[in-house]
């Protein structure tokens, strides 16, 4: 049977104050799969979800080619299609960061502070993609569809026996 690269499970990393931080191991193989075999991980901020989300460099071609797909339809309809407006929230804020054998990488300072990532990183598979919190941050939100990543960065905390 074909293993599925799929984003599932949560886990729970620290990040240093340089922004160094390792991808945990169970989100390395898919990233991969989903990047043409490449050591390489897309993140962007998610304003809604008031996260970074991760995926490969497959959808982030993907996401590229559908902006440019919706501009040849305005185009075909006489419409304005202004790529500041739908693509820049989507790119300005999205960097595309190689990551060592360890799955070590330097998350750059600007997605720390949109994601406010302190010193706890919860990941949360979305199955295609997933969310980058930072624990605190994620605590912080009243938003009831958060429920499950909250539990579950909660149980990891203890886990690491509520280290802070």
């Amino acid at each position: 049977m074909a293993e599925i690269s799929a984003f599932l499970g949560s886990a729970l990393t620290t990040i240093d104050p340089k922004g160094r931080m390792a991808i945990p191991a169970a989100f390395r193989n898919p990233i991969i799969a989903n990047s043409d075999g490449e050591s390489s991980v897309v993140f962007s901020f998610n304003a809604q979800g008031q996260c970074l989300q991760g995926y490969g460099t497959q959808r982030l071609r993907a996401l590229i080619e559908q902006m440019r797909r919706r501009e040849e339809l305005a185009s075909e309809a006489g419409e304005e299609f202004r790529t500041e407006l739908f693509g820049g929230p989507r790119f300005n804020s999205t960097s595309t960061i190689s990551f060592d054998g360890s799955g070590r990488l330097i998350l750059p300072k600007m997605l720390v502070a949109m994601a406010r990532i302190e010193k706890h990183v919860f990941f949360s598979g979305n199955g295609t993609d997933f969310s980058v919190w930072g624990y605190e941050h994620l605590m912080s939100l009243d938003d009831p569809r958060l429920a499950s990543q909250q539990f579950n960065a909660r149980f990891l905390m203890e886990e690491l026996g509520g280290k802070r």
